[in-house]
């Protein structure tokens, strides 16, 4: 049996980058008090820039994107919880009215199974999990990391049926961050400490021949002629610049820009020059939070 393979979506697929890094800095602690009704939507009563990345859990993150004329033409959350002891975070997004129907109605779903470490610092995907349905299709690849033997499996299958698998060495002292890992990790200082003008590079899943990400955030000149432009009068906010590799996401720079509040909670995100579609916009719409968060993702075959 042959298998036709999915078709790259790059619209949806610039919808999810934006969407992940929209994240968070929360307090010490492993979850989340109470906090004061009047808090503008990107601060919180107590900030702290790094701690027990465990105090995420129950974060959920509420997304609206929108494009050209078409106003909320996508949703996404993104959300961090423990199950049996386990961490884990999904990341889920789709196209929904008109351009749900121009879409065959797109749903990703992404999952990452983490451990752990430096001493609750930072979390190490395990297992990094990706499903695409567009109409009765489904595609799912599996990355499977193992540390002890400094190992990366990967598996596709399409519909149920595999269609690729592979492995490669993952080399010392680097991690295979996946998209979800690096959600958490930059904002726990991980990469390096998180201010003005200083640029990180990331290792990521090697994919097309990339294996890392380069993000910058401005220095508050460069930043000031951002916020002339825009109309921006807050000056503790951050303007973050992130470069993707082009070819994955089908823009004609690879750029993406992020506004931040001062506790480092993206609010806005520009995907500059989408093919065709010129920039496209992404907004928190809200952030809900819960300690008891259990999701079950068994509706997406994700277990």
């Amino acid at each position: 049996m042959s298998f036709k393979p999915l078709k790259a979506n790059p619209i949806l697929a610039i919808l999810l980058a934006g969407a992940l890094f929209f994240s968070l800095f929360l307090r010490d602690g492993h979850s989340f008090p109470s906090e004061p009704t009047n808090l503008p939507l990107g601060e919180y009563a107590a900030f702290q820039p790094d701690g027990d990345i465990r105090r995420f859990i129950g974060e959920t993150l509420h997304i609206d994107i929108s494009f050209l004329w078409f106003e909320n033409a996508a949703t996404a959350r993104v959300r961090l919880y423990e199950q049996d002891g386990v961490i884990y975070s999904t990341l889920e997004a789709e196209t929904s009215g008109f351009v749900g129907f121009l879409t065959d109605y797109r749903k990703h779903y992404y999952k990452a199974t983490f451990d752990i470490m430096d001493n609750g610092k930072r979390v190490r995907s395990r297992k990094f999990e990706r499903k695409v349905i567009i109409g009765g299709q489904e595609e799912q690849t599996r990355n499977i990391f193992d540390y002890d033997t400094h190992t990366h499996w990967w598996y596709r299958e399409i519909d149920g049926e595999q269609v690729e698998n592979g492995s490669r060495d993952i080399p010392r002292n680097v991690c295979f961050d996946d998209i979800l890992a690096v959600f958490y990790n930059f904002r726990n200082g991980i990469y390096g400490k998180v201010d003005k003008g200083t640029r990180y590079t990331i290792h990521t899943v090697p994919e097309k021949g990339v294996d890392k990400i380069q993000v910058h955030t401005m220095n508050p000149s460069k930043q000031k002629d951002f916020m002339s432009q825009e109309g921006r009068k807050n000056r503790e906010e951050f303007l973050l610049k992130v470069i993707i590799p082009k070819e994955i996401f089908h823009t004609k720079t690879g750029e993406l820009l992020f506004w931040s509040s001062k506790h480092l909670i993206p609010l806005e995100t520009t995907v500059k020059d989408y093919i065709l579609l010129g920039d496209l916009h992404a907004k928190l719409n809200r952030r809900t939070t819960d300690d008891s968060l259990k999701i079950s993702t068994e509706k997406v075959g994700l277990k």
